[in-house]
């Protein structure tokens, strides 16, 4: 996949520029440079906001939050040296948001536990 550095969109590999701003996209690997040094910049401290128990939901979670201004980690549980023993009881990834910003990721995420699709 390619990012937008810019409103951190996400775009196939054969995509060069943003739809949304057409800004240039970076690789996955610049992207989650990009990403960590952000937040390492922040100094902020990030907390546990959710669980997702798979990679839908926490994509789901991270586009709605991300949509909203809020800065997401997504900290999967797959990706451990244990190569993915704690999902069955942990949940695929703990979603975490910056301190000063729990309040409103949790109104935002259960919005979206409430929204039932139409029959």
């Amino acid at each position: 996949m390619k990012y937008c550095p810019e409103c951190e969109g996400e775009f196939l590999e054969t995509v060069s520029r943003c739809e949304e701003c057409g800004c240039e996209l970076i690789s996955e690997k610049k992207w989650r440079e990009l990403q960590a040094r952000r937040i390492a910049e922040s100094n902020e401290v990030f907390v546990r906001a959710a669980t997702a128990g798979d990679r839908f939901e926490a994509d789901v979670i991270k586009d709605a939050l991300g949509k909203e201004g809020i800065p997401v980690l997504v900290r999967t549980f797959q990706d451990t040296s244990f190569d993915g023993i704690y999902v069955p009881q942990k949940g695929w990834a703990v979603i975490e948001v910056p301190e000063t910003f729990l309040d409103r990721a949790r109104f935002i995420i259960d919005a979206l536990a409430n929204v039932r699709p139409e029959s």
